[in-house]
């Protein structure tokens, strides 16, 4: 019998037998999802959901200080695309945050899964 490699969370190939692990099968969703409190999403809060940042880009006052809250089943990073910051990992259903206390455009991404396009932008006015 063959083996079968596939990638794994987007991070390490590894026999088919062993990607169920961790991984959610559901092909219409492949990240899955993280238990979400109810209400609205409160301001400067960008939801990492389906492999996605939304909203994809932001805008916010100087100051601001902008959360990443990850509702998807797998591990997710908000990390700066020049190395301004990085939230390191973000467990599903945990938060993190930073503060923008300069002027700019701050593209970013997802280190896990930068090559399926999870990226975002932050302006700051």
């Amino acid at each position: 019998m063959k083996a079968v490699l596939l990638m794994a969370c987007g991070a390490v190939l590894l026999p088919l037998a062993l990607v169920t692990s961790g991984c959610k099968s559901d092909s219409t969703d492949p990240y899955g999802s993280a238990p979400t409190g109810s209400g609205p999403t409160p301001p400067n809060t960008i939801v990492m959901a389906g492999g996605v940042f939304s909203p994809g880009v932001d805008t916010v006052s100087v100051g601001t200080t902008v959360t990443w809250r990850n509702n998807d089943a797998l591990a997710h990073t908000s990390t700066s695309d020049t190395g301004v910051w990085d939230t390191g990992n973000i467990a599903p259903g945990a938060s993190k945050t930073t503060i923008f206390s300069s002027a700019g455009t701050y593209t970013y991404h997802c280190t896990y899964h930068v090559a399926m396009g999870m990226r975002g932008t932050i302006v700051v006015q």
